[in-house]
């Protein structure tokens, strides 16, 4: 129809995953993104001139002997280079098949999976699919002893439209089971914020993370961010909030991504050479069972959900 709306893509179907080509029709006012593979604001799609993907070469990883010196694969073409080129945003095989096997799945430098007997309490804790909570499968806890615990987050700008709400919300009256006032994590952006309100919330006990200087509203600028952007970004928020809320315990620890698109592995360098305890950007699947706080020392027990999550 020349408006993007009709398409046929790859799909797998059934139980088995069998690769099928499925028609695909957005609705109207959406236009399918050809990049991403969904249907998306047809403001915002801006490769509707293009009808098919080019196919990419992949490097060659699994061969029945070894090809390659150990410490090294192979590209699409034959040519041995380290592993460590492998998924680094700089094209080092001649064909460029180094960067196009970058999923999850694929990347040959992915993060290992969880190692219950290495990752110990207080400094580490994962479980195989995120289940399972801390102390429960050494028999030290009962799950129904477990308290429900909900946190409260809140991201943006602090400021006279917003802080006589969360008044109201956190006032001495509303306590927790312990007698201790319910407390909340702000994630504060630079733009419009009122310091003096942010020193207040710190003052009262709430917790302030980061939520970048400028709330950039182009994905890509999150999503394709260098390690430079997310370092300005982030660490520069931390150094303006530290400043001129005079937050001096080292307590701004937390990082919150804008529209919750996360960085990848620029994001979390960032994080670690800077040190931030954790993200809060990565949104997980809805489960029967609730997934329990992890650290990053291990891969996901997830898969990415929401805003195109690298």
């Amino acid at each position: 129809e020349g408006d993007c709306r009709s398409v046929v893509r790859c799909d797998k179907a059934g139980i088995a995953g069998t690769i099928r080509l499925a028609k695909v029709k957005c609705p109207s006012g959406l236009a399918f993104d050809l990049e991403r593979q969904t249907c998306d604001w047809k403001a915002k799609v801006d490769n509707c001139d293009r009808l098919s993907k080019p196919r990419r070469v992949k490097p060659n990883f699994n061969t029945d002997e070894p090809v390659c010196p150990d410490g090294n694969l192979q590209c699409g073409n034959g040519e041995c280079i380290s592993q460590a080129f492998f998924c680094d945003q700089k094209p080092d095989c001649a064909d460029g098949s180094d960067e196009n096997a970058c999923s999850v799945d694929e990347d040959p430098n992915k993060a290992d999976v969880c190692n219950p007997s290495e990752c110990l309490l207080p400094d580490c804790f994962c479980s195989a699919d995120g289940t399972t909570a801390p102390g429960v499968e050494g028999g030290k806890l009962e799950i129904s002893n477990l308290p429900m615990m909900i946190t409260f987050t809140f991201n943006g700008a602090v400021n006279d439209e917003n802080v006589r709400v969360y008044d109201k919300l956190f006032h001495g009256e509303r306590l927790n089971p312990n007698g201790c006032t319910a407390k909340a994590t702000y994630f504060v952006s630079h733009k419009y914020s009122n310091y003096s309100a942010v020193q207040e919330l710190h003052r009262k006990g709430h917790e302030i993370g980061v939520f970048s200087i400028t709330n950039d509203e182009d994905p890509k600028y999150w999503t394709e961010g260098s390690y430079d952007n997310w370092l300005a970004e982030m660490a520069g928020d931390r150094l303006i909030i530290e400043r001129f809320a005079n937050i001096t315990d080292g307590t701004v620890v937390g990082v919150r991504a804008p529209y919750l698109l996360v960085g990848g592995n620029e994001q979390f360098n960032m994080m670690t050479d800077q040190f931030f305890a954790y993200d809060s950007s990565i949104t997980a699947p809805l489960g029967r069972v609730p997934l329990w706080p992890y650290t990053l020392h291990y891969r996901l027990p997830h898969k990415c959900h929401g805003n195109a999550q690298n």
